[in-house]
């Protein structure tokens, strides 16, 4: 067979490594939960003996993400209603404000790309993948204003998208500092972070930034436009006109950061569980 279906989704074994093709016809036949591909991405974590604690750098992290894992969760959250909602969303957004060109940060299959082409055909859009996988690139062949590109260039958007890639990464003050640099003066960045535990590759350091990210950016020097509604992970921010980058006073806030952080966190658990409860009451 020139092709393998997982979950519906064909792709052409030319595009695949032997192991790759092992690893995607061992899969559930049915599209499994969110829960299961965590604990399957958890599970190879595990495998690789890599630990979220320790400084990555002498860890095999980059074989972790180049193992035909990612391949499977680039599938699912193809077919994943939720993920499909919220890129339907963030497609949305910026068709409103009106952009002609698009980086999508980490973009993986193209799947936020295409939705946005979708949504506004004019708009040129590059996915930031220093090494795209053959599926992503024949996935795309059909969308010419669609591009691959290694890295970003300064100065050079009217908007960029950068999902659930900061909580992966051990300065991730730094890699926001690096995007937004790369947006024009008044252009927007959309960020989507999960600062959660849910997958083992969630760095445990980065979680103080779960409420206070807003705060560290702003310090950097961006404003704070607000959330994408139906994407609650999301926030938006704008490049200032002629407000300089400060990465040294955003990591200095950082700091302080990873002391309040948690509390914060914690706080915000409490009143979340509060809020299920009155509501369970009143149902």
């Amino acid at each position: 067979m020139s092709e393998i279906s997982i979950w519906g989704f064909k792709v052409s074994r030319s595009l695949l490594s032997s192991d790759e093709v092992e690893y995607l016809l061992q899969l559930p036949t049915d599209l499994p939960s969110v829960k299961w591909v965590w604990e399957e991405m958890d599970r190879v974590w595990g495998a690789m003996r890599l630990n979220n604690k320790l400084s990555l750098q002498d860890q095999s992290i980059g074989a972790y993400y180049q193992h035909p894992v990612w391949i499977m969760n680039g599938i699912f959250t193809s077919l994943d209603t939720e993920s499909f909602l919220h890129r339907d969303a963030i497609a949305d957004y910026l068709r409103q404000i009106g952009v002609n060109y698009v980086a999508d940060y980490a973009g993986g299959f193209g799947e936020l790309a295409i939705a946005i082409t979708r949504k506004n055909p004019s708009v040129d859009i590059c996915i930031v993948e220093p090494y795209p996988s053959k599926v992503g690139l024949q996935r795309l062949n059909d969308f010419k204003q669609i591009s691959f590109v290694s890295d970003l260039k300064d100065n050079e958007y009217d908007a960029i998208v950068a999902q659930d890639i900061l909580e992966h990464v051990e300065d991730p003050i730094k890699l926001a500092y690096e995007i937004s640099k790369a947006v024009k003066v008044g252009g927007k960045i959309v960020f989507a972070n999960c600062f959660y535990p849910v997958i083992k590759c969630h760095l445990p350091a980065t979680f103080h930034l779960r409420c206070t990210f807003k705060w560290i950016m702003q310090a950097l020097g961006l404003r704070y436009i607000g959330r994408i509604k139906g994407v609650p992970q999301s926030q938006v921010f704008e490049r200032v006109v002629n407000q300089p980058f400060d990465l040294d006073k955003a990591h200095r806030i950082e700091a302080i950061s990873k002391w309040i952080g948690p509390y914060l966190n914690f706080i915000r658990s409490i009143l979340s569980w509060g809020k299920q409860g009155l509501l369970r009451l009143r149902s």
